[in-house]
């Protein structure tokens, strides 16, 4: 059955006219993800001095957002499976990076699809006919909607992960067939890392042509976490990655010259110099107690009425929810923390406001941060630290035009030259579906106005 004809199928099993659909309905999709892409590497390259001639053709030939207003929390995970979703946190299920984390576990990174609870663009295209291909992206292994995957897997630095890459990738036995033309798989964050993943995206193309394409790249986030954002790391790691999709859209303009491309990222980053460490504040006020320090040893936490989980936003979740003195306590000693400018709070996040967030499940407070300071886990010591040098995170709350992600999209029936302004995440992938001809069960956004008819 032809590309178009399954779309116009599925759209009549949907209950619509083909004739109704978005104008690229019949069209492939190639969904790239470049995590950590800040939209200003590309619409202020050339003040950057940045010389991405593909990223840049998107904003002539194409429609893009000024922004992407990201989730709460504004990290890889939770991000990664909004942007195929369309929902947030809240409801896809995906709270934050490291699901074992919390049960002692080394990490487990966005890695089963399992864990995602809501109607993915893949399960949708599944529906319709659409086979699926995944190189790198998020919260997929496991999922029998995507055809040809080779999913992300942590620790992705160790030789030994290939192993389990091999095991999980579908259909059985293609990471081993592929390795057996292309080299192994082993790669780390790095921009040779992301060379490996063109590599074997292209050839999973080109041989099998899927309809709807997802690829993941990590080396300018990695640049950025090390040295930050807008360092010379960082731009030379954009520029690599700009190439990197230059070959990745060739591959999927000679299968089909009409594919929709959507280049997106996670969310930004922000510079980073200070730490302000909530924990030894809980302590002081009794509602942290500490086993006795022994030297050379961790710290162990005796009892918390409160818990802290940092980052560069925080949430704070109480041992018992209903104890209203607890509660008022913390609050009384966030605000106060909050009062001091030198601390580098934003806001605090508490009561029903939490929800409406929609991420940090069970949270009772939210620390928003500014720019510039995160929430450190130290246990004693000062409460506001230095960091030895500058470097880059993300994870603040999402109206902080630093963490703002990417969109750009390009293709047949997109607007041209079209600036959406800024936009919510939540937005992608309906946008998307509608590309496709497919509709997603749980997504209630609806799609972002960038076909030309």
């Amino acid at each position: 059955m032809s590309r178009s004809t399954v779309c116009a199928a599925a759209l009549l099993g949907l209950g619509l006219s083909p004739l109704a659909a978005a104008p690229a309905s019949a069209a492939s999709v190639l969904l790239i993800s470049i995590d950590a892409l800040s939209p200003d590497y590309v619409t202020k390259a050339d003040a950057l001095g940045l010389k991405v001639p593909n990223l840049r053709r998107f904003l002539t030939e194409g429609s893009y957002a000024q922004g992407v207003r990201g989730v709460v929390p504004t990290i890889t995970c939770p991000s990664h499976a909004t942007l195929v979703t369309g929902v947030t946190p809240s409801k896809h299920g995906i709270y934050g990076n490291d699901p074992l984390k919390t049960d002692g576990y080394s990490a487990a990174l966005c890695t089963f699809a399992g864990d995602v609870k809501a109607d993915a663009l893949y399960d949708a295209a599944a529906r319709a006919g659409i086979e699926s291909g995944s190189v790198g992206w998020l919260n997929t292994a496991g999922a029998t909607t995507v055809k040809y995957n080779l999913p992300h897997v942590e620790p992705y630095q160790s030789e030994i992960t290939v192993k389990y890459q091999e095991a999980m990738a579908t259909p059985p036995g293609l990471l081993t067939e592929l390795e057996g033309k292309l080299g192994s798989y082993h790669q780390d964050g790095t921009e040779a890392g992301s060379e490996i993943r063109t590599r074997f995206a292209a050839e999973i193309m080109r041989r099998y042509k899927p309809g709807f394409m997802m690829f993941h790249i990590i080396a300018v986030d990695h640049a950025a976490h090390a040295h930050g954002p807008w360092s010379e790391e960082a731009k030379k790691a954009v520029e690599h990655e700009d190439a990197m999709i230059g070959q990745i859209i060739q591959a999927a303009l000679a299968n089909d010259p009409d594919t929709i491309i959507a280049v997106t990222s996670d969310h930004g980053q922000a510079p980073i110099t200070r730490a302000l460490n909530l924990r030894i504040a809980l302590v002081e006020a009794g509602l942290i107690e500490l086993e006795p320090l022994v030297p050379g040893r961790a710290v162990k936490v005796k009892d918390a009425k409160a818990q802290v989980i940092t980052g560069a936003s925080a949430a704070i979740r109480l041992k018992d929810p209903s104890d209203a003195v607890t509660r008022a306590k913390v609050s009384q000693l966030l605000h106060a923390l909050g009062a001091d400018p030198q601390n580098g709070i934003d806001r605090i996040v508490e009561g029903a406001e939490v929800e409406r967030l929609g991420g940090y499940a069970g949270a009772s407070f939210v620390v928003g941060m500014k720019p510039g300071t995160v929430v450190g886990g130290a246990y004693f010591g000062e409460k506001l630290v230095d960091l030895p040098a500058v470097a880059g995170t993300h994870g603040y709350l999402p109206d902080q035009p630093t963490m703002n992600a990417s969109f750009f999209v390009r293709g047949k029936g997109i607007k041209p030259g079209h600036n959406l302004g800024v936009v919510e995440m939540t937005r992608i992938a309906p946008t998307l579906a509608q590309a496709l001809g497919v509709k997603l069960q749980d997504a209630d956004q609806p799609p972002l106005p960038i076909f030309s008819r």
